[in-house]
C-alpha cells in the first residue's frame, strides 16, 4: 500500500521579495457560523479575538471562526474550504494596492478590520490582525488559492523592483 503523507496546502508558498514576506498562516480548524441571532459576533467589517483564535465577519449573515468557535449554532466545518496567507513587511497595503480596489492603509483599515473584496478576479477576505500593524491576512478559497497567490507574488516582485 502507498505511504500517504499529509501535507499542508501550498506548502511551498513562502516567498520573500524586497522587504515583504508571504507565507501560509498557521491554520487550525475554521468554522463557518450562520446564526439566526448575531448577538456577541463582530459587526460587519470587524474581527474579534477570542481564546485560541479569532472570529471574522465574512459577509451577509456569515462569520468564520478559528480555534474554538463561539457557542453559536448552526456551525459548519470550513477548514478545507479556506487558505489563510500572511503578507508581512513595512507596507503590505502597498503590495495589495496593485490588486484590490480598497484602501488598506492603516489610517483607513485599522487592526481588527476585515473587508470582503476582490484580489484580481478572486473574492477574498482581508484582515489586519490586532497587535500586528505590518501584517495583513488574506483568506482565500482553497480552490483558487494558487492562482491568487501567484498574482500576489507578482505584485510583491513589482514593488520590490521599484
Amino acid at each position: 500500500m502507498a505511504d500517504l503523507t499529509a501535507t499542508t496546502p501550498l506548502a511551498l508558498l513562502a516567498q520573500t521579495y524586497g522587504a515583504h514576506h508571504l507565507a501560509l498562516a498557521p491554520q487550525g480548524p475554521i468554522t463557518a457560523l450562520a446564526p439566526f441571532e448575531t448577538k456577541g459576533l463582530p459587526a460587519p467589517g470587524r474581527a474579534v479575538a477570542h481564546a485560541g483564535g479569532v472570529t471574522l465577519w465574512a459577509g451577509h449573515g456569515l462569520w468564520l471562526a478559528t480555534g474554538t468557535p463561539p457557542a453559536i449554532t448552526p456551525q459548519t466545518d470550513a477548514t478545507d474550504a479556506w487558505v489563510v496567507a500572511r503578507l508581512s513587511g513595512p507596507a503590505p497595503d502597498a503590495v495589495l494596492a496593485r490588486l484590490v480596489p480598497v484602501d488598506l492603509r492603516p489610517l483607513h483599515f485599522a487592526p481588527g478590520h476585515v473587508v470582503r473584496t476582490l484580489l484580481g478576479h478572486v473574492a477574498v477576505l482581508i484582515h489586519r490582525p490586532e497587535g500586528a500593524p505590518e501584517v495583513l491576512e488574506i483568506w482565500l478559497p482553497r480552490s483558487v488559492a494558487a492562482h491568487a497567490l501567484g498574482d500576489l507574488a507578482e505584485a510583491m516582485r513589482g514593488l520590490a523592483a521599484r
